[in-house]
């Protein structure tokens, strides 16, 4: 089945299984010959009349809603055992079968899948669970769990199935308490999850602006509010599909939800967790409307990481992969904000991030626009490049730095030319207003043998004119020149000397 995990797949379809299945099977039907008649309804359907079919596999769904406690693991062994084979019999029903869906079905099945994965999740093992760093808590219950979903997958994904019917019972209250488990710790729960909720929003169009609704506001509580909950990515997975079915023009809503609700998502703690999953939704939502670009990369480079390395590099990926799909016009837009924060990056000490951001320059795309801009991208990234050829200490960084000034040089050697010379000439300037050493001890030993002089003597300040302490009127100011003429010592003086009086 396409909405069923491959490795799930495998293993239920695998020789070890099938082999430990007729195991369980045959423990299992000498097991029910001793039950009372009443209770004998874990036949397997396939053995009674076709007729009578229906009515067992309601009478089977009904027996499955009993829920065992997987937290004592040794008791109750043997009704779980005939309850994991009815469920095990219950999806190859569902596969193979026809004419089993009938009205009456719907209900059961939805109370029974509900009885079943409907929970109180529980806590983690640590009070701060790390996702990057912890291992998760996995579902005790699983065993069955697993059953549960793919049967109610293979439900959904069955010929017979009738949306119409069935939406009496899949209702807004259910789908409500489906996504509440995506915070599940166990990753092979929300595999299922996603798979389930992608195939509701499939089925039932009536419930598709409450689904993207409701998913709106677990990321808002996530981004400012908890910043917890796990299962971000697996329901962004589910939004880079539905993002790929919008109608054409967009909606104010679907923008409104890329601007208000993905863009801040790049501000949390957590976002390697799902930065691949939201950098696509991003990414489709530019390739339907390219017109959003501009707010796109704005809101991005509003709320770019300032002490986080690792972000940042997550930052310039993405930032490629939208480069990668932008219209000439949309770039223009965007090119001097953009290029600013890329000289930033390139000029970073952190030879990852600057490693990352040079990289753009491999880009084959993202090379022809910047040679049609090159005018206005040249002088922002210039200074930043040359200062980086001669300072970087990382010499891989150093030669990618040398490789992109030569790539600059061949667009417009003129500017180029233009640019060195200038900047050497700012360079020698501002290397000249610089004082020498002694100019700077000077004007220090200055001030602090004034200071020492007026503090020793008592006074409320000191003349260099008359070389007397005094006291009078405030805000008198002392001056003496540098040799050079650049700089100046100001002493402040709390009075007035009585030699400057008049």
């Amino acid at each position: 089945m396409s909405g069923v995990p491959q490795k799930t797949r495998q293993n239920l379809d695998s020789p070890i299984h099938q082999a430990e299945a007729l195991i369980v099977f045959m423990k299992w039907s000498t097991l029910v010959l001793s039950l009372p008649s009443a209770d004998r309804v874990w036949f397997v359907c396939a053995d009674v009349p076709g007729v009578e079919q229906p009515e067992l596999f309601l009478k089977k769904l009904q027996q499955c809603c009993t829920v065992f406690d997987f937290m004592d693991t040794l008791s109750d062994l043997k009704m779980k055992e005939y309850k994991r084979s009815t469920l095990n019999e219950l999806v190859d029903y569902v596969t193979v079968s026809r004419g089993y869906l009938t009205e009456q079905a719907y209900p059961e099945v939805v109370k029974m899948v509900s009885g079943n994965i409907f929970r109180t999740l529980p806590p983690s093992d640590s009070n701060e669970f790390d996702p990057e760093e912890d291992e998760p808590t996995l579902e005790a219950s699983w065993p069955h769990l697993q059953l549960v979903y793919e049967f109610f997958i293979r439900f959904l994904e069955s010929q017979e199935f009738q949306p119409s019917i069935a939406k009496k019972y899949i209702d807004q209250k259910f789908v409500l308490q489906l996504l509440e488990l995506f915070d599940s710790e166990d990753p092979r729960e929300r595999d299922y999850l996603k798979t389930v909720l992608h195939r509701i929003y499939g089925k039932f169009l009536g419930l598709r602006a409450f689904i993207r609704k409701q998913i709106n506001n677990i990321f808002l509580r996530f981004v400012y509010e908890t910043e917890h909950f796990n299962g971000v990515a697996e329901l962004l997975e589910i939004l880079g599909s539905i993002i790929n079915g919008f109608a054409l023009p967009l909606k104010a809503e679907h923008k409104q939800f890329l601007v208000k609700v993905l863009i801040p998502l790049h501000t949390v703690r957590s976002l390697s967790l799902f930065h691949a999953q939201l950098a696509y939704c991003i990414v489709q939502f530019l390739e339907k409307d390219p017109t959003l670009t501009e707010p796109v990369i704005r809101g991005l480079l509003k709320f770019w990481p300032k002490t986080c390395s690792q972000k940042e590099v997550m930052y310039l990926g993405e930032l490629e992969e939208i480069l990668d799909v932008i219209e000439p016009t949309q770039f223009v837009k965007i090119q001097e904000p953009l290029f600013k924060q890329i000289s930033r990056c390139v000029s970073s000490p952190h030879f990852q991030v600057a490693e990352r951001a040079l990289y753009y320059w491999n880009n084959e795309y993202i090379m022809s626009l910047i040679e049609e801009n090159s005018s206005v991208i040249l002088p922002i990234m210039f200074s930043s490049l040359y200062r980086i050829s001669k300072e970087h200490w990382n010499p891989a960084i150093v030669a990618l730095v040398y490789n992109v000034l030569k790539a600059f040089m061949e667009m417009n050697s003129t500017l180029f030319d233009e640019l060195t010379a200038t900047y050497k000439s700012d360079h020698t300037v501002h290397r000249n207003k610089m004082p020498s050493p002694a100019c700077k001890d000077e004007a220090t030993n200055l001030t602090a043998r004034v200071r020492d002089t007026v503090s020793s003597r008592g006074a409320a300040g000191w003349c260099c004119s008359c070389s007397t302490a005094f006291s009078g009127a405030p805000h008198y100011r002392l001056r003496r020149s540098m040799p050079n003429g650049v700089f100046t010592s100001r002493v402040q003086s709390d009075y007035l000397c009585p030699c400057k009086r008049s």
